[in-house]
């Protein structure tokens, strides 16, 4: 859910074609991945069945892997910077926090102020003074590994691992020497897999297999590996048709599986099938299957994403139309259609009037000399 903070070259053999979207870097298709994934949440989170569950949880992990192929790659980047001398270790980390912060916080916090101080909440479930308290510390995970769900807001946990990863990750690969990176990203996919393991013999509850940093930042880290990785695909893998049957297979794996709880233990494996669909797209930015990913609409819903997925579980149609005088009694699809309708409306709004002036205002300059490309990642 990062822009890629790199040279504004279009094309080269590791990285792909990119286009230049309000002075960032994007690549082309990874906002209709963006767009994917939400979809996929949302679905879920409105839709709730043994079915569409583990359909959502692979949104999220799609959403950790996209994460760390372009986290780590911005942090490699910056780490090069520092090795050629143009940057010192603890201003690109001061460089980093403050374009995270920039990006993340101004929003997150502007919601839960609306919800927790202002009328809007008043009908929702938003959980006792120690959870809300974990929502303003990023610490929603470990709140609800230990009491559950029970709340409106459960669905920022993913939003608390994600800083997590931040504090735990950055300064590490800006202070090591960039040779490192790969390592560590392996570290932390085996440090997930080991506790997958711990958590299995402790016969701990499928919360805990949900929610667990360690757990959840092995895929992070697996994106991380594969943002690093330069050498191209096999030609059979960057084929439309390979890219296709790559996203069908994650697509159709979770429903497949069945049983939330089994997927939960082994369902991140389909964490490699994610991070193969990022090499493919990267690869193979001229395909058909780019093409449709980088559809206006779609990327659309990638860029707003962000403010999509805070907003979208406590927002309501129904309650939103009864508010407005216009009680609604409608067929189930009809509310989940406006559900979509009013939360993709609210993000465009929340982009257009906060997110993009805050990134604009907040974010650290731009250093025009001495930036190496990192053309050859590790």
């Amino acid at each position: 859910m990062v822009p890629l903070e790199l040279r504004p070259e279009r094309w080269s053999p590791a990285f792909g074609k990119r286009r230049c979207d309000a002075g960032e870097h994007r690549i082309i298709g990874f906002d209709g991945l963006r767009a994917a994934a939400f979809l996929m949440v949302f679905v879920s989170h409105k839709v709730p069945s043994p079915r569409t569950e583990p359909v959502g949880s692979a949104g999220v992990w799609l959403f950790f892997v996209l994460s760390g192929f372009l986290i780590v790659r911005i942090l490699a980047a910056s780490r090069a910077r520092i090795e050629a001398g143009a940057a010192t270790p603890m201003d690109s980390l001061r460089a980093f926090y403050r374009n995270r912060f920039a990006r993340i916080v101004p929003v997150y916090y502007v919601f839960l102020l609306a919800l927790y101080t202002t009328p809007l909440g008043r009908s929702l479930n938003l959980g006792d003074e120690a959870f809300k308290l974990s929502t303003w510390l990023y610490g929603t995970n470990f709140y609800v590994e230990r009491h559950g769900w029970g709340t409106e807001l459960g669905h920022l946990w993913s939003l608390a691992v994600e800083q997590q990863f931040y504090l735990l990750f950055a300064p590490a690969a800006l202070f090591l020497p960039r040779r490192y990176l790969g390592a560590l990203c392996g570290a932390l996919i085996g440090a997930s897999v080991l506790m997958h393991v711990a958590l299995w013999s402790a016969g701990a509850w499928p919360v805990s297999f949900d929610v667990d940093t360690v757990v959840n930042l092995g895929l992070i880290a697996l994106g991380g590996l594969a943002g690093l990785r330069a050498a191209p695909l096999p030609g059979w893998l960057r084929s439309d048709a390979a890219m296709v049957g790559t996203l069908a297979l994650f697509m159709t794996l979770p429903p497949l599986v069945g049983e939330m709880d089994r997927w939960l233990v082994v369902g991140r494996l389909s964490g490699l099938l994610a991070a193969l669909l990022l090499l493919q797209i990267v690869q193979s930015p001229e395909s058909r299957t780019v093409a449709l990913l980088d559809s206006p609409w779609l990327r659309r819903i990638g860029v707003i994403s962000y403010g999509a997925y805070l907003f979208h579980v406590p927002l309501h149609a129904e309650m939103v139309l009864a508010a407005l005088g216009l009680p609604l009694a409608a067929p189930r699809p009809v509310t989940l259609a406006l559900d979509l309708a009013l939360t993709l409306l609210l993000a465009e709004a929340s982009w257009r009037l906060l997110e993009s002036p805050a990134r604009r205002i907040l974010r650290a300059p731009t250093r025009a000399a001495r930036r190496p490309a990192l053309i050859n990642p590790l």
